[in-house]
């Protein structure tokens, strides 16, 4: 049993790790070359070849609001992305390299919270869709019965690396 909780954990890491590579101008390429990468390299086309206007609001395309409420929102989703990650490191750090399936639930309820308090204040755009999709993805995590596993599936991989573009592509690079 501790093998297995060992090994829900190391997934778990891995997946934050990879979404922290994905927000590297630089290092894009490299952070998907991870044991998902078909899914990722696949995903990762789609999403930059879809933000072609990532300041596209309700308020009009290239909108000055639509472009300060898409920077809002980013930066928030990376602040929550940052307090999952250390949540994640200070509760693996201080049980030996574990993580409980009810402690893993708490960090991922509050990032969705966290992103979708956000969401509320931000138009229809590519990077709220984005910021939503990672939410989603987020939430549902959270309701399984293994969260750390849900957790490192590759659409939650696929909606954290289409965060990570929608935002660069508005500006604001995010290190999820």
């Amino acid at each position: 049993m501790k093998r297995t909780r060992v090994t829900s954990a190391v997934l778990l890491a891995t997946a934050v790790l990879t979404l922290a590579a994905c927000s590297d101008d630089d290092k894009t390429e490299a952070g998907s070359a991870t044991p998902a990468a078909p899914a990722s390299a696949t995903a990762a086309p789609s999403a930059s070849a879809i933000v072609t206007d990532p300041t596209a609001t309700k308020d009009g395309p290239g909108s000055k609001a639509g472009a300060a409420a898409d920077k809002e929102l980013c930066t928030a989703t990376d602040k929550a992305g940052q307090s999952m990650k250390k949540a994640l490191v200070t509760l693996m750090s201080a049980n030996s390299g574990t993580i409980s399936a009810g402690d893993a639930k708490a960090i991922l309820e509050d990032f969705t919270k966290q992103v979708t308090t956000a969401l509320q204040s931000a138009g229809d755009s590519k990077v709220s869709a984005a910021a939503k999709a990672v939410a989603d993805e987020a939430a549902k995590a959270a309701t399984a019965a293994d969260p750390v596993t849900a957790a490192a599936e590759p659409s939650f991989e696929k909606a954290g690396t289409d965060v990570a573009a929608a935002c660069r592509a508005a500006g604001v690079p995010v290190s999820f």
